[in-house]
C-alpha cells in the first residue's frame, strides 16, 4: 500500500531544495531538483542554470542561476530575479543519494516519475491525485510568499506551465508564456530567440 503522504512529507523534509525568491520582479518557475540541485543547496546549479544565466546576461563565463542569485542574497544584494521550485524535492528517482529510502519509497516514485513524464492536469489514479495536489498547494504557498502585485512569472517548460495554469491565482499573475526549460541549451535556439528576448528586455524596462 502506497503513503504518499509521508513520502511528501519525509522528502520534503529531507531532500528540499531551498527557492530563492526574496521578493524578486522576476520569479522562475521550474520543475524540480536534481543532483546537483541537492549537493549544491540552491536551485538551477548544473548545466540547465549555466545555460540559462549564460542567455539570460549574454556572457560566456558566468556561474549557474542560482549559484549567482545565492552569491547576492548571502550578500544582502536585492535581486531582479528569482527562482521557484514547482516541486522541492527530486522528482527523479535518480537524483537520490541515499539507496535506503529510495528503496523504501520505490513505489512512491514511480508515481512522482509518472506525474512529471504526464501532461495531465488531474489523474484518475487515486495516488497519482493525491501526489499532484499536495505538489500544488505547497508550490501555491510557497510562491504566495514571495509575488508581489508587480511581479513577473516566467514558467520555464511544460511542467512549471502546467502547474502555473492551475494555480488559484492565476489570473491576477503576470505571465510570460513559451519560456522553454533551459535544459540542452534551448534557450539559445533560434525559435525561443524572442520570447528570451521579451524576458530579458524587462529588467531593462524596470530599472530604466
Amino acid at each position: 500500500m502506497l503513503n504518499i503522504n509521508k513520502f511528501f512529507e519525509k522528502a520534503k523534509a529531507s531532500y528540499s531544495v531551498p527557492d530563492i525568491a526574496l521578493h524578486p520582479t522576476i520569479i522562475f518557475i521550474l520543475e524540480s531538483p536534481h543532483k546537483e540541485e541537492l549537493k549544491s543547496g540552491v536551485p538551477l546549479a548544473g548545466l540547465s542554470g549555466r545555460s540559462m544565466a549564460k542567455e539570460l546576461f549574454l556572457k560566456e563565463d558566468t556561474l549557474p542561476m542560482g549559484k549567482y542569485l545565492k552569491k547576492l542574497a548571502d550578500n544582502k544584494t536585492q535581486m531582479f530575479y528569482g527562482i521557484v521550485n514547482v516541486c522541492p524535492f527530486p522528482l527523479q528517482e535518480s537524483a537520490y543519494p541515499d539507496k535506503e529510502f529510495v528503496q523504501r519509497y520505490k513505489n512512491e516514485l514511480q508515481i512522482t516519475e509518472a506525474i512529471r513524464k504526464s501532461t495531465a492536469k488531474h489523474f484518475r489514479d487515486e495516488n497519482k491525485e493525491l501526489f499532484h495536489k499536495l505538489v500544488l498547494k505547497d508550490f501555491e504557498e510557497r510562491l504566495l510568499s514571495t509575488v508581489e502585485d508587480d511581479s513577473i512569472i516566467v514558467p520555464c517548460g511544460k511542467f512549471a506551465e502546467r502547474y502555473v495554469n492551475q494555480l488559484t491565482i492565476k489570473d491576477k499573475l503576470n505571465i510570460i508564456k513559451g519560456v522553454p526549460h533551459p535544459s540542452y541549451n534551448s534557450w539559445s535556439k533560434e525559435r525561443y530567440r524572442d520570447v528570451i528576448q521579451t524576458v530579458r528586455d524587462q529588467e531593462k524596462k524596470r530599472t530604466s
